[in-house]
């Protein structure tokens, strides 16, 4: 009979599954064996037991019965899912605007020290900023700059935020302004689309920073989704013009870089132009939702120097074979003619980026998981969201091989190649020797910002495209394998938004035992989906609704922050 710590030798527990005999579990059919787990309480009470890894914690050798029930319910793939949710939510919830803020922006006396560089107040701070995550950046920077006597610092503000935030977090007061709040906000840009009410916003921004004068302190504050909350084309160029191109290269695959690069060529704000506008000194917070976090291309720079070439935007436009009418080429060819003046005066500070949501997944991996390993693998996961996603059950299928022993110990330089993976195959490599030997679960963890080909007229977003492509594909790499395990694979936008949907992103899962191949491709097909139509018309959202009422998607609403996308696969070998 098995031993758990903690529990008096008079009570300790006979396993039985289903049943409430005192029968061993190598007694019970098989299949009874992959059920739940209980255990005989004194006076015949029962009590499930939760945790697998108890049924380790013996003290003497475990009958290979017994081993079977562990294996059982390491393989519940609902719990591993429960799991892999909160690992994902602990890396959304590390990058909330307002601890950042917190962290960079520390007031001392007369001065406000920011990034370890002192700024002198004499009443004289302008705050603007544009993005999803900066009205959650307001009450920090209020509160910082607040004097004991209940006068502020600052003078003036404006800022551009998504339509409806406002509403979103009417029960979460500590991500919005202070009651009593001077700082403008102007909601526009809805489905993260360029819009009037965003351009009035954009122009009311410009007019502030315009105004001010060398003694003056502007605070820039910058997240993802400045660029659509900071449209002003360059005329004669219209919004509606200049929203349809970029509308144009993003179906047809355009790279955010790309987007930013065409976007800050045909801008009256974006590609440093903001700053030159000012004559103040000028502080940018910035919360990156870029590969590399390159502050030219967050938000387009609008506080940068843009350092792209002349026939930049230009040569990308003739990449994605976009006509250049009349208006476009006149202010391209300005461009290349005009020399925008700098201003010398602008700091720029990161104060959270998809690297540090990556490092919270990992510490919140290692904090609650007793065995394993865990490794971060990239931070600049990119391409189109299909063809990754089928890369990734390639991926997941060869390490669940490897760590059941029917593989070498041999990951190809293009396996990591297609999966961004530079600088940590060294890890990986360590990782997936301690597992084998161990037959212990592998955390393996992405970050980046992948781009959908729109082909058809469905309703989805980049991430549930890469859940439902892997789903697909790791179910055809593992027919006939003799490997059993689960593999269990999510991916999910920060920001709590995917696409033009009200999901962040999905989670899939496979599982293989004795008692045969579970899987989410087969409990669509059991609901009589077919995963194949609706990958093939964009329709990934629909798909993960329609399955089993939408239990598969990830829904945490709009979070408050934006670094981009994070990517967890949980790889769990049983043999």
């Amino acid at each position: 009979m098995l031993l758990f710590p903690g529990v008096p030798h008079e009570h300790q527990l006979t396993i039985a599954a289903e049943t409430k005999s005192k029968q061993s579990i190598n007694q019970l059919p098989k299949r009874l064996r992959a059920r739940a787990v209980y255990s005989r309480l004194d006076q015949g009470r029962l009590k499930h037991i939760k945790d697998p890894w108890l049924l380790y914690s013996s003290h003497r050798k475990v009958n290979p019965g017994e081993i079977m029930a562990s294996k059982c319910l390491r393989g519940n793939v609902q719990e591993s899912i429960t799991r892999i949710r909160k690992a994902f939510m602990a890396g959304v919830n590390s990058v909330q605007p307002h601890e950042l803020i917190r962290k960079h922006l520390q007031r001392n006396a007369e001065s406000l020290e920011i990034n370890k560089v002192n700024y002198t107040l004499k009443n004289n701070v302008y705050v603007i900023g544009f993005g999803k995550a900066v009205i959650g950046m307001i009450r920090p920077v209020e509160e910082a700059l607040r004097n004991s006597d209940g006068t502020s610092h600052i003078q003036e503000g404006v800022i551009s935020v998504p339509i409806g935030i406002q509403d979103t977090f009417a029960k979460k007061p500590h991500l919005l302004p202070s009651e009593n709040s001077i700082i403008e906000i102007v909601e526009g840009a809805k489905n993260n689309i360029p819009d009037e009410a965003a351009y009035a916003g954009a122009r009311k921004i410009l007019s502030l920073a315009q105004k001010l004068k060398g003694n003056d302190l502007l605070l820039v504050l910058i997240s993802g989704g400045g660029s659509a909350l900071l449209p002003y084309p360059t005329p004669p160029l219209t919004l509606r013009e200049k929203s349809e191109l970029v509308k144009s290269l993003s179906k047809k695959g355009a790279t955010i870089t790309e987007l930013n690069t065409v976007r800050k060529a045909l801008s009256q704000t974006k590609g440093g132009k903001l700053a030159s506008a000012t004559e103040a000194e000028v502080v940018t917070l910035i919360l990156s939702d870029i590969i590399g976090s390159p502050l030219d291309m967050i938000a387009s720079g609008p506080t940068v120097c843009n350092t792209d070439p002349v026939d930049a935007a230009e040569n990308i436009l003739h990449k994605y074979d976009i006509a250049i009418t009349e208006n476009l080429k006149h202010i391209l060819d300005k461009n290349a003619l005009e020399k925008i003046k700098t201003n010398p005066n602008v700091s720029n500070c990161i104060i959270g980026s998809n690297e540090t949501a990556l490092s919270e997944v990992l510490s919140s991996i290692t904090k609650t998981e007793s065995d394993g390993q865990s490794v971060i693998l990239s931070s600049s996961l990119s391409g189109e969201a299909g063809h990754i996603g089928r890369k990734m059950a390639d991926f997941a299928a060869n390490i669940l091989e490897i760590l059941c022993g029917n593989k070498a110990l041999q990951i190809s330089e293009s396996d990591l190649c297609d999966l961004c993976i530079n600088d940590s195959k060294a890890s990986l490599m360590d990782a997936l020797e301690r597992c084998r030997k161990s037959k212990t679960p592998i955390w393996l963890i992405f970050g980046g910002e992948t781009t959908v080909e729109v082909k058809g007229s469905g309703r989805g977003g980049r991430n549930q495209e890469m859940v439902l492509a892997f789903s697909m594909s790791v179910e055809e790499k593992l027919q006939g394998s003799t490997s059993t395990g689960e593999v269990v694979f999510l991916s999910g936008g920060t920001d709590g938004i995917d696409g033009p949907t009200d999901a962040a992103g999905a989670v899939t899962y496979w599982s293989s035992f004795n008692s045969g191949v579970k899987s989410q491709l087969k409990e669509a097909k059991e609901q009589g989906l077919n995963p194949e139509d609706f990958l093939r018309n964009n329709d990934s959202y629909t798909y993960f609704s329609e399955l089993s009422s939408g239990q598969y998607l990830l829904q945490p609403g709009h979070t408050g922050t934006n670094v981009m996308d994070l990517q967890i696969l949980l790889i769990n070998p049983f043999n």
